[in-house]
């Protein structure tokens, strides 16, 4: 017989070295994990948040696994414990005898060691839980303030505590049920449960039938709590019309519940009395009795009422609940607060008058798109090609003494646009290390050549207007772009700032970073973004500070991972330095009544492009304004402190918000309505604005935001127009504010109905505002007003010549402005060259009010005065727009002329790239001319070789 032969010392030391390694580094891991979020949390002053999300997963994980591991253990100790001592052997039970005394020696250790394994593996899952935990354990005394109609509960039970109870209950019957199933297979190992035994013989030893029957017993009482639990969610049931809880699910699926719970509690009765009676046939028909009684009450009869019941009945049968549906949906998405008016609008065009009277407003509106005039700044005001610009925002500044929209966009650091010769460890990490400036260009106006006229550009940045000087601190270190995980600053190495003709050196003085103030720190940091240079690198002394987390989306998601955020954080200059702006959100799904909505569906980012809100949500509020220092990386949370989540959330990390009535006035001229909060409500108040219950089943007078037809045009997938920023006087007031609007139309058309817009100014921040028009009255919507556009003989016509002379034609924004009773929908179209990556705005068409004739001007003053008086003034500018074919060229040519200035300029300062793309742009500019020329007509109309029929008359717009 051979025997196993155990390797030798000196054979077993290398697995012994191999498991400490493997040890070594797994403790390493997790310990530098530890220290390197401690050290960030204390970076920016919430070390508060860091320790209560840490202390909280340790006691969830300590209770909850050291509560399973005491049920598992015990009960395996009592099911060996009561084992039988004598044993009536048959052949099939003498293999389990065999591996019995196999196990049995090693039982003392194993039932402990099994047990830890498995209750460690249960406490890492319960870690999960912590927010809901501290939602509940925070939440006593706070209330929504408006009960439910069906247990008359407030929401805040459903939003605080509903979903920690629901875990405990499933916690605990996920966990009766696995130590069951557990000692059932200790009971069949040490005898307890004989399955080979004679067919009237006793299977069940009585010990093993008392202790199995205890925790059936528990399972089924555990069972009737969640039966019980289950009522509150029919509150938010998605069964009936809408969601929330239906006739079906109040007549029929709460008394199946309740009926369920008591025959629950029953069968826990009957398993403990088994005890003593010591039989499974009670137990066992109550069982049944159960099961079949949730198939039937608990399922079919649901089913049959709704079918058979309320289907033929519908509307009469959901009236009441469709009206707790609507109720609900107004408060939690705070459409209750809406002032909703109705407005008579004149189909007729604005006079002059009118438009005088509102100069404020039509002197502001937007002729360029965010993402057109950040393909302008990128090949513009880079300036260096490790520049770059991440996106463009819309804000209000005071310009020439007077507010003025403005676009504004940061200048960041981008590494990867770095040669690749220079892309360098230490150029990567430690030189280029953050972005400068920024660049704001006026909404409503353009350069004769058609490019952004701007009011803060260049480097230094240069303005004239004190609210855009950032002389204090132009310099980013915190901002969109997460192209590096990190940077090192304050080291040998000297970061580089950029000044007009060469490069200078810079040393971060901030208070961002953390210190890498020794060895280990520094090999956790190594470790951590494997990365031995950290460790290594001679240039990183004792007073070097390492940079992490500097985008601004994992920096504040990090910090407070239990709010929702905006799509766009945006940037403003305050107080002569840079800080970002970003809306958060608190938000639940098990608000009662209240109908879900997808936000990614609801609110899509700008050109579907981005999408960072995402889930479903039935409440939703802009409770939270972050500010993030764009220099030291420092974060606030400016909050509304009357929101009921905000104030448990509050309880729970004392310090972290900030009321948000004590921010600076600074920022209250910054703080923006947030367009994802807006599109949500917008989304919600198409349906929600009918209240009459027989009205809103019949989906009498819903409405839907209009597609926008630009995207459409360009054959892009069907997407909701998205709202837009704009200085205007609503109806009724004094003055212009910052205000954010969307139109409305019919769900099943494309005329208007309606205009709604949020207020970004004080007194009046966050009033929503619905402009109604009368039954009967047809006013233009977007689509049918883009159609007359793109069918006007002039615009066509235009753009066959823009795209023979080798253009792209890109439309701009479709703007709804509403002016006094009436509108004025503008449309800017830029052109870019196909070699050239620098748009110009080429024209701004505008429709004066519904049914009002297609003006097409060369910048928006033009399209005033044309829309308004019928005469477009020629000359109005050179980018082509109107006026002869001769006009077009020479305005081409002068172009060119420019184009090659800039060239000369760039060549003199070392500027290669610019100097390549001025030359080019000015050759496409010759070469258009050119090919215009070719377009003429004979003076007795006939075209010139090489002119197609659709480009030989000469636009006129």
């Amino acid at each position: 017989m051979s025997t196993i032969r155990l390797p030798s010392r000196s054979r077993r030391w290398p697995l012994v070295v191999i498991g400490a390694v493997v040890v070594a580094i797994v403790l390493f891991t997790a310990l530098a994990g530890f220290v390197i979020d401690l050290l960030w949390y204390r970076e920016i002053h919430q070390s508060g948040v860091f320790w209560t999300v840490l202390r909280t997963k340790t006691v969830l994980a300590v209770v909850f696994g050291l509560l399973f591991f005491v049920i598992l253990y015990v009960n395996l100790i009592i099911a060996r414990r009561i084992r039988p001592t004598t044993r009536i052997l048959s052949p099939d039970q003498e293999v389990l005898e065999r591996i019995r005394d196999v196990t049995d020696p090693l039982v003392r250790w194993a039932v402990p060691l099994g047990s830890a394994v498995l209750a460690f593996l249960v406490a890492l899952g319960v870690t999960g839980e912590w927010s809901n935990f501290l939602l509940w354990k925070n939440s006593a005394g706070v209330t929504f303030g408006t009960p439910e109609p069906l247990f008359n509960r407030d929401p805040a039970f459903y939003v605080f505590s509903l979903p920690w109870l629901r875990f405990l209950q499933g916690w605990l019957f996920s966990t009766l049920v696995g130590v069951t199933i557990l000692v059932g297979i200790a009971h069949v190992l040490w005898g307890g449960i004989r399955p080979q035994a004679p067919m009237f013989a006793d299977k069940v030893t009585p010990a093993a039938r008392a202790h199995l029957s205890v925790l059936l017993g528990l399972i089924m009482l555990v069972k009737a709590w969640g039966y019980w639990l289950g009522r509150f969610d029919l509150l938010t049931s998605p069964r009936g019309v809408v969601e929330g809880a239906s006739y079906t699910d109040v007549k029929a699926q709460l008394p199946a519940l309740n009926f369920l719970a008591i025959v629950a509690v029953i069968c826990a009765i009957l398993f403990f009395a088994n005890i003593r009676l010591r039989q499974w046939s009670l137990p066992i028909i109550a069982v049944g009795l159960l099961a079949l009684v949730s198939v039937l009450l608990g399922a079919v009869y649901p089913a049959f009422v709704q079918q058979f019941r309320v289907k033929p009945n519908e509307q009469q049968y959901e009236h009441d609940y469709i009206g707790d549906n609507i109720v609900a949906t107004n408060t939690a998405f705070g459409l209750g607060a809406i002032q909703a008016q109705e407005r008579d609008v004149s189909t007729g065009p604005l006079t002059a008058k009118q438009i005088a009277d509102n100069a404020g407003t039509v002197s502001n509106i937007r002729v360029w798109r965010p993402p057109v005039l950040k393909e302008n700044l990128q090949s513009v005001q880079r300036f260096r090609q490790y520049y770059d610009f991440n996106d463009v925002d819309v804000d209000r500044y005071t310009v020439d003494n007077e507010e003025r929209v403005l676009m504004v966009s940061a200048r960041e650091i981008a590494q990867q646009g770095l040669d690749p010769s220079a892309q360098t460890w230490q150029n990567v990490h430690l030189a280029y290390t953050h972005g400068y400036g920024a660049v704001a260009a006026q909404v409503n106006t353009a350069t004769a050549e058609g490019q952004p006229d701007y009011v803060l550009q260049d480097l230094p940045p240069v303005t004239t207007d004190p609210a855009l000087d950032m002389s204090q601190q132009p310099r980013i270190y915190f901002g969109e772009s997460d192209q590096e995980p990190f940077v090192v600053t304050n080291t040998n190495v000297n970061e580089l700032d950029f000044q007009p003709d060469t490069s200078s050196n810079a040393t971060y003085t901030g208070t961002g970073g953390i210190p890498l103030s020794n060895v280990l720190r520094r090999a956790m940091f190594a470790w951590k973004f494997r990365d031995y240079n950290l460790l290594v690198s001679g240039s990183i002394s004792s007073s070097s500070k390492i940079m992490i987390y500097r985008d601004i989306q994992t920096r504040v998601r990090k910090a407070v991972p239990f709010l929702k955020f905006d799509n766009d954080p945006y940037l403003a200059v305050v107080g002569g330095r840079p800080v970002w702006i970003w809306d958060a959100y608190t938000y639940t799904d098990e608000y009662p009544y209240s109908q879900q909505v997808d936000l990614a569906q609801a609110a899509p980012g700008q050109d579907s492009s981005t999408t960072l809100l995402q889930g479903n949500v039935n409440y939703l509020r802009n409770s939270v304004k972050v500010v993030v220092d764009a220099y030291n990386g420092t974060i606030t949370y400016y909050a509304n402190l009357t929101d009921p989540i905000v104030q448990v959330w509050s309880r729970a990390f004392p310090g972290l918000f900030t009321d948000i009535n004590s921010a600076p006035q600074e920022f209250w001229q910054h703080f923006r309505y947030p367009e994802n909060l807006f599109q949500v409500q917008a989304y919600q108040y198409a349906a929600y604005h009918v209240t009459n219950p027989t009205d809103f089943y019949q989906k009498r007078d819903f409405w839907a935001i209009p597609s926008d037809p630009t995207l459409s045009a360009s054959g892009s997938a069907s997407v909701a127009i998205h709202p837009y920023y704009q200085l205007i006087r609503l109806p009724g007031a004094s003055t212009e504010e910052f205000e954010l609007v969307i139109p409305f139309v019919p769900a099943d058309r494309q005329n208007m109905v309606a205009w709604m817009a949020a207020s970004s100014d004080q007194p009046h921040y966050g009033q929503l505002t619905v402009f109604r028009f009368p039954e009967g009255r047809t006013i233009e919507g977007p689509t049918q007003v883009f159609a007359r556009i793109n069918q006007d003989a002039r615009f066509s016509s235009e753009r066959t010549l823009l795209s023979q002379a080798g253009s792209n034609v890109l439309f701009g924004d479709f703007l709804v402005i509403p002016v006094d009773n009436s509108f004025l929908y503008v449309q800017p179209v830029y052109v870019q060259a196909q070699q050239t990556p620098i748009p110009q705005l080429h024209d701004v068409i505008m429709v004066n009010g519904s049914g009002g004739a297609v003006t097409i001007a060369d910048n928006l003053q033009d399209a005033l005065k044309g829309a308004v008086t019928g005469q477009v003034p020629s000359g109005g500018g050179n980018q082509g727009g109107g006026g002869t074919v001769a006009q077009r060229i020479q305005a081409l040519l002068a172009q060119a002329q420019q184009h090659f200035a800039a060239a000369q300029t760039a060549l003199q300062s070392g500027n290669l790239g610019t100097y390549q793309a001025e030359i080019k742009a000015a050759q496409d500019a010759v070469d258009a001319a050119a090919r215009l020329a070719g377009t003429t007509t004979t003076p007795s109309g006939t075209p010139t070789p090489g002119a197609t029929p659709s480009a030989s008359a000469s636009p006129s717009p």
